[in-house]
């Protein structure tokens, strides 16, 4: 393996070094806090953080409490229909374990409003139980536990694939019963990815801003947006440095989870075998599939087909998708090319390097998907405000919104890990004799690249611009904190907009215009990594 030269690598360090700048201008805003707006208004106190003045849980210990309850959910939950769909042998079993991953298509905030729907007491499945109001904290407990939880089995089901029969069946032959056997040769190898697990539910939850606010759930996230609308940066900047109190130290936990891979087992290990079930064992699985499938799936389709309905049966007038669906595929190109190019230099560092560069790359570029979607914007926002002040151009704050140069920037550093992972996979794959033999030919390193790498590399940057490019339809925060001021309003804008305006019929055509170009995205990816 060829070092790659050293100017690829400085600007693979600058790249990474990126998404340090949310983070520079918060440290800048902290130094200089701007004045309150109202003589006597201060920012809250951390002790108001804590505890609200009715006695309840502030926004800190809800986000605290709301992260640790979905834990506690979506773990379990991921894991048994990872082992269901790996180990577990009855009719359907493969059929609900894909179906299981649907919720990854629908964004959080789409789920949380469709299901305060229809199971509020004014809904089709809420008015027929009758349930109370479907908001607040436990709500939104089920809510982003149903959308972590497909995260979850994915990575646990990966380690599942990996995990041989050999060890098993050599703990079986020596006496071991079943459940010793498995806690011997198998869960040491799901630890990881147990630990990663519970990383990132942990950080999606603490970073979610849509479900939260369609729900009426006061966590900080929720907070904060509310703090930079009506303008009052001293309160934003005070529930920023709850949102990092939070988050800092499961980002130097990621450090150890992230660390050096674990030795593999047996060489081409073979597939282990599917166990049968008892009855009861069964009808509970089957019971979770249905359950995730019919709350994260069924029952959030239906609602928006139904609210396209209603719309239709009284004659209300369909706003005009055009101009958001326009604007949703150009920004979502233009981002996901952004982070698509931004990435490429760490993961061919990280993939072409000996030493100990490609693992501290990895684990920067990994841990800018736990800075939060609003703290990124807000970051982003305060840094070129006083870069402004400080270069003597105000003007230049302005411009900057307005260009959609932070808009750009702040999809790629939100979405940089997504590329990161699809490049630098398919960069270890490259063959290296073929450069070699190209170079043997006389061919320059720009033909080798253009005739040799370029074909080979071509499935993975298909696959990291199709992530980077669903993420960045559902993505709502950044969209709203750097859209707003450019003017404008994609999907993910249109959907929560009119959500809150009460105007179900244009939430569910624009809702199912996102849930159908997150599939789409979803499928192009799958049918890339099976032709790679």
């Amino acid at each position: 393996m060829r070092a790659p030269p050293r100017w690829l690598a400085a600007l693979a360090l600058v790249c990474v070094a990126l998404p340090l700048l949310p983070a520079l201008g918060l440290a800048l805003g902290a130094a200089a806090p701007p004045p309150p707006l109202f003589f006597g208004q201060g920012p809250p106190s951390w002790r108001q953080l804590l505890q609200s003045p009715d006695g309840s849980p502030g926004p800190l210990l809800q986000s605290m409490l709301l992260a640790l309850c979905v834990a506690s959910i979506a773990i379990p939950t991921g894991t048994t229909l990872a082992w269901l769909a790996q180990r577990a042998t009855y009719r359907g079993a493969r059929l609900l374990g894909l179906l299981s991953l649907l919720p990854l298509a629908i964004p959080s905030y789409i789920l949380a409003g469709t299901l305060r729907q229809a199971l509020g007491p004014g809904g089709a499945i809420g008015s027929r139980l009758g349930w109370g109001t479907f908001q607040g904290f436990w709500p939104a407990v089920l809510v982003l536990s149903l959308t972590t939880a497909p995260y979850v089995q994915l990575l646990v089901a990966a380690a599942l694939r990996r995990c041989g029969r050999e060890e098993e069946e050599a703990a079986r032959s020596l006496g071991a019963t079943p459940w010793r056997a498995f806690r011997a040769t198998v869960l040491p190898r799901l630890r990881p990815a147990l630990a990663f697990s519970l990383l990132l539910v942990q950080l999606y939850v603490i970073s979610d801003f849509g479900a939260v606010s369609v729900l009426d759930c006061r966590v900080l996230t929720w907070r904060l947006y509310q703090a930079v609308e009506s303008a009052r940066l001293d309160i934003a900047l005070m529930i920023s440095s709850g949102v990092m109190v939070l988050t800092l130290p499961l980002l130097l936990v990621a450090r150890q989870v992230l660390g050096p891979p674990q030795a593999p087992g047996t060489a081409n290990p073979c597939p282990p075998e599917r166990s049968a079930l008892h009855p009861a064992a069964i009808g509970a699985g089957l019971a979770l599939q249905l359950g995730v499938v019919t709350l994260g799936a069924v029952i959030p389709l239906v609602t928006l087909l139904a609210w396209i309905a209603d719309g239709l049966s009284r004659g209300l007038p369909f706003a005009s998708l055009t101009k958001p669906l326009g604007e949703t595929l150009a920004l979502a190109s233009l981002g996901a090319l952004a982070t698509v190019v931004l990435a490429f230099g760490p993961a061919w560092v990280s993939a072409r390097s000996p030493g100990r560069l490609p693992r501290w790359l990895e684990r920067a570029v990994y841990l800018t998907g736990g800075f939060p979607g609003i703290l990124l914007a807000f970051g982003l926002m305060l840094l070129a405000l006083h870069g402004a002040r400080g270069a003597g151009e105000p003007a230049a704050y302005a411009w900057l919104l307005g260009s959609g140069i932070l808009l750009l920037l702040g999809y790629a550093i939100r979405f940089l890990g997504e590329a990161f992972a699809s490049l630098r996979g398919g960069a270890e794959l490259l063959d290296p004799r073929l450069e070699e033999a190209a170079a043997s030919l006389g061919a320059s390193p720009g033909a080798r690249f253009v005739r040799v790498i370029a074909p080979q590399l071509s499935p993975a940057i298909v696959v990291a611009f199709v992530l980077a490019f669903a993420a960045i339809v559902k993505e709502l925060p950044v969209t709203l904190l750097l859209g707003g001021p450019l003017g404008v309003q994609p999907l993910s804008f249109r959907v929560y907009d009119r959500y809150n305006e009460a105007l179900l019929h244009d939430a569910g055509l624009a809702g199912i215009f996102v849930v159908a170009i997150s599939l789409l995205a979803l499928a192009l990816s799958v049918r890339s990594l099976r032709t790679a």
